[in-house]
């Protein structure tokens, strides 16, 4: 098991929402919570709110019109990204690396 340098918690539509790079890997790999979880020892219920967070937007994703994809209202994004941003920092205070967090709306960095 490779050493985990940092996180990038960013959905992207038919996509893992986590992206990982360690110390053998120069780029992020698109990474499964369960994966995080067993390899990374992020805390299960972090990984899993994550990934009902990400459930959310992959919900709005309309494969026939992707630009016309996304939620309903600006309430409703602002709710949505808010959300994820605690996670991420609940993600990075477990595990103790660089953890980025992305969306649309801006993106913030946590740790090193």
């Amino acid at each position: 098991m490779s050493r985990l340098i940092s996180v990038r918690v960013a959905p992207e539509w038919e996509c893992f929402p986590f992206w990982v790079r360690t110390a053998d890997e120069v780029i992020a790999d698109n990474c499964s919570a369960e994966r995080l979880v067993a390899e990374f020892g992020a805390p299960a219920d972090v990984a899993k709110a994550i990934d009902a967070w990400d459930d959310e937007f992959q919900a709005v994703y309309n494969p026939d019109d992707p630009m016309g994809s996304g939620f309903p209202d600006e309430a409703t994004t602002a709710a949505w990204h808010e959300r994820g941003e605690r996670l991420a920092g609940r993600l990075a205070s477990a595990l103790r690396v660089r953890t980025e967090f992305h969306t649309a709306r801006g993106e913030l960095v946590f740790g090193g």
